[in-house]
This record gives C-alpha cells, structure tokens and sequence, in this order.
C-alpha cells in the first residue's frame, strides 16, 4: 500500500481598494485554514477547518474519512520540495493607490464615460505543507489584482463597455499604480473600440480565415489544455495524436517569472518543472498529479488542490513562437475577421468558443471596420490548420476554479467559424 500524509495550514489576506462610481472602499480580510490529508493508493482522504481550529476534532474527522478510502490505482514516485520560497513584498502605499484609483476615474468621466469601477486587490498568501516526516514545504506569494470596469455610451447612441483585469507578483510595490494606469488605458482602449463597432454582415457568417491576437491566442490554448488533463471527460486521451501542424508546440513552465502563477512545487508538495505537452504538432505528455502519473507512466507536478482532491491543470502554458511578425500575417491574410482580446472561451463538444472583445474585418491584407462577433468557434480538427503564428507574444492571467493560472502566447491565422 503507497501511503502519504500531511498537514496544510493556508492564511490568506487580502487589502480591496475599490472605487465604485464616486465611492471608495477600504477593506481588510483574513482567512486562515489549516487541514489534514492522507493519500492511500491514489485515494485522498481530506479534513479541514476555518478559524479557530479543533485538532481533536480534526483527528477524529480523518480516521472517519480514512476507513472508507479504496484504491484508485497508486501514487508515482516524486521529488518533494522542502524548503521556503518567497515571491514579491506587501508594503503598499494605500494612500498613493487610493488617490490614483480616484483620478483615473475622474480622468475617464472626462472622457465621456459614464460609470467607471477599479478594484485592486493586494493577496499576501502563505501556503505550508508539513509531510508526516518532518520536511516542510513553503511558499510566500504576494501578488496584486486589478479588475477595471466601464460603461458608456457610443456616438451611434448604443452602449459600450470595457473592462480588463491584470494581476502581478509585487517585485516591486511602487510599480502598483503603474500596473493600474496600463489596466484603465486597456479597458478604455476597448470601450472605445467596441462603441466603435458596426453590426456583423451576414455575408461574414460561416466559416472564414480567423487571426486571433496573442490574448485570444492564449484564451484558445487555455481551453485546448483542458483536454490535457487526462482526469477530464471529453479530453484527448491518447499520446501521440496530431492536433496541429508541425510548427505547434506547447509547454507547460510553472518558473516563468514573468508570470504571477510562478511556483515551485505544486499542491501535492511535488516539485515543479517545464513540461512538455504538445511537440510537432503532437500531443507528448499530460498535465499530471502524482495519481494520474502513475496511471499513465509519467511525471507529477501539476496538481491543483489543497483542500480538495488534486487535479492536474497547467501554471503557466506557453505556446512557442514562430517566426512571421504580425503584420505579416494580416497583410498575407486576403479575407477574414481579426479577433483582438477574448471576453470569454469555452471548450465544448468539438470545438473552441471565443466571445471576442474586439473583432475586424480583414480585406486584402488590411484591418477594416470594427464589427460585433457573437463567437468565433474553432473546431478542435481545424487546430490543424494554423498556418501562421507571430515572433511576438503576451502574457494573459485568468482563474481556473480559484487558481490563478497563466499563459503566454503569440498571433496565430487558423480557419473558423462566425456568428
């Protein structure tokens, strides 16, 4: 029998600076949670409580929980990380973020818009995992959340909105505001546009040549990662199948520093490193927790879960480049849309739904009107017919669940659908 235990004790507290249409919050929260698991032959066993903590209670809980474990096929062997890690600081300056929140709204009502909402969220967050032999695992993270929100109302007389949401390892607290000045100029920079935006011909619904700039690139692949996790329903199972050209690769690097989801071990306390995913166009590997490696014979260390039973998901996915740069791409494109930005994407039954921020109409090599999109669907088949991706990329940060995750990604031309 493969046993493994521990004790996770995770504190989290948040500093919420908001500004909301005139008002202004300042809010301090904590939570504090301390659990014990025990892993038998892949099977967790998972107690946990919030606040004021009752070990007794929690002991009794667990030998409860364990009894009624079976077996879900093993654990693989793993490196365990021990040690401590800190990444970033915590000393804000609230009274300079507070002042700067207030006039960038005041400066976008100037502009014409008629609501504005900034919220800045400061996370200092310690994650501690102490296994039964004594070794100690843990990690420091202070990272910075900045949501920015607004709505007004376009020359044609329509609404329009904008929103962005950036989010940062502090390295440096001073750079805090400029972080909020680059995420307001980004979601005016979209209300401008989709105010902007004519309603989509119904000549362009159907399929077309598609170019989505490097964040509706990552918003793809995000999803496309989803049928990497080898836990999920309607992913692709098997290594060694094609789905996409043999420029495509894929790799998941959990130590990318430029990324706020940067970490060093994972969730099951297992130490992290770059895992290739996605080689020639082929899929070589899956995201694995210490359970599913050992089902498929590979390596741990991409698992998410503290209080929960773990589950694999990529840190920081990064798509290689290639080597067209992005003008290129639109001046080789004759006719298609140009998705700039993704609201929203969802895997679903055969393909890839992006709900873009911004779209254009590309003639003859050149960026035309700005239309509405309702989706852009990319069916998984026609990943294979990427035929250009860009030499520049971007970092985008979403939540997966309630982890913050990442991924890095350039321009790619791909054939679609509109609607």
């Amino acid at each position: 029998m493969e046993v493994y235990r521990d004790r996770v004790v995770y504190v989290e507290t948040n500093r919420l600076i908001a500004y909301r249409g005139g008002s202004i919050e300042l809010n301090t929260l904590k939570a504090y949670v301390e659990g014990l698991r025990v892993c038998k032959d892949g099977c967790w066993a998972i107690v946990s409580q919030q606040g004021d903590v009752d070990r007794s209670r929690m002991e009794m809980d667990l030998k409860m929980v364990e009894a009624g474990l079976g077996d879900c096929g093993g654990i693989a062997e793993a490196r365990l990380f021990r040690g401590r890690v800190e990444l970033g600081r915590s000393d804000i300056d609230v009274e300079t973020l507070v002042r700067e929140v207030r006039e960038l709204c005041g400066e976008a009502k100037a502009l014409g818009v008629s609501k504005c909402e900034i919220v800045v969220n400061v996370k200092s967050i310690l994650k501690a995992i102490e296994r039964e032999d004594g070794e100690r695992a843990e990690e420091l993270r202070n990272v910075a959340e900045i949501e920015v929100g607004l709505a007004g109302v376009a020359p044609s007389g329509r609404p329009s909105y904008g929103s962005s949401f950036r989010a940062s390892i502090l390295w440096n607290p001073q750079d805090l505001t400029k972080l909020v000045d680059n995420a307001m100029q980004q979601a005016l920079d979209v209300l401008r546009k989709s105010g902007a935006a004519k309603p989509l011909s119904i000549y362009m619904i159907g399929r077309t040549t598609v170019v989505l700039d490097p964040i509706a690139t990552a918003a793809l692949f995000h999803e496309v990662s989803h049928m990497l996790d080898p836990t999920y329903g309607g992913g692709v199972k098997r290594i060694g199948v094609q789905i996409g050209p043999p420029e495509l690769e894929v790799y998941d690097d959990p130590k990318a520093v430029e990324s706020p989801a940067i970490r060093f071990f994972d969730d099951e306390c297992v130490v992290t490193g770059r895992r290739h995913l996605i080689e020639d166009g082929r899929i070589v590997d899956l995201h694995h927790t210490r359970n599913t490696a050992k089902i498929y014979g590979s390596e741990p260390g991409s698992a998410y879960g503290l209080f929960s039973c773990p589950v694999p998901f990529h840190t920081t996915l990064v798509v290689k480049t290639g080597d067209w740069r992005e003008n290129e791409i639109l001046e080789d494109t004759q006719r298609g849309i140009y998705v700039e930005g993704a609201s929203m994407a969802v895997l679903e039954a055969g393909y890839i739904r992006i709900v873009p921020e911004v779209a254009y109409v590309v003639e003859r090599g050149e960026l035309k009107e700005a239309i509405r999109v309702k989706n852009v669907k990319i069916p998984i088949a026609k990943l294979r017919t990427i035929n250009a991706i860009s030499k520049t990329h971007k970092l985008r940060v979403s939540y997966e669940k309630n982890w913050l995750v990442a991924e890095i990604a350039p321009m790619i031309r791909v054939e679609g659908y509109v609607e």
